[in-house]
């Protein structure tokens, strides 16, 4: 019997960063394994390193040192648009803070990333999930015209 391949694993995977003469340690050295379908959460203070440790997993940034392995790709080695590519195709995120684009009405906001992956039915997904979220009045707003909740 063959074991299954970790959906995301990490190896040694650090991330510091030069800031003047000082080098921050924004994650130390972190080994962990994710098997598909776990739930996973991931607790700490402030400054611990759960957005960095989140941005490698997400293709958004690139480890220091150790790897990086998600869904069977190698996001340390990845070049920069090798890893667009896979969070173009293979990640979603929820970001901490909102990210719309302001000079972006709500639907065109939420068809973005659909418009860049080249799916012909974006605009009618996007509209079908505002319609779900109960925003379908709001779909030609701009982010400044919706409140926190909305956006």
């Amino acid at each position: 019997m063959t074991e299954a391949t970790p959906r995301i694993e990490l190896r040694g995977a650090s991330k510091r960063y030069v800031v003047g003469s000082a080098e921050i340690t924004a994650l130390g050295e972190v080994d962990l394994t994710v098997d598909d379908a776990a739930f996973v959460v991931i607790l700490g203070p402030s400054g611990s390193g759960k957005t960095t440790l989140l941005n490698l997993i997400g293709a958004l940034d690139t480890p220091t040192s150790g790897s990086v392995m998600v869904a069977g790709t190698e996001l340390g080695a990845a070049s920069r648009a090798e890893r667009a590519r896979f969070r173009r195709t293979s990640v979603s995120f929820i970001f901490q803070t909102f990210n719309l684009f302001p000079a972006l009405t709500a639907l065109e906001n939420v068809r973005f990333g659909a418009d860049a992956a080249g799916r012909h039915d974006a605009a009618a997904r996007a509209a079908d999930a505002l319609e779900k979220v109960g925003l379908g009045d709001r779909m030609r707003h701009f982010p400044h015209q919706l409140s926190g909740g909305e956006q």
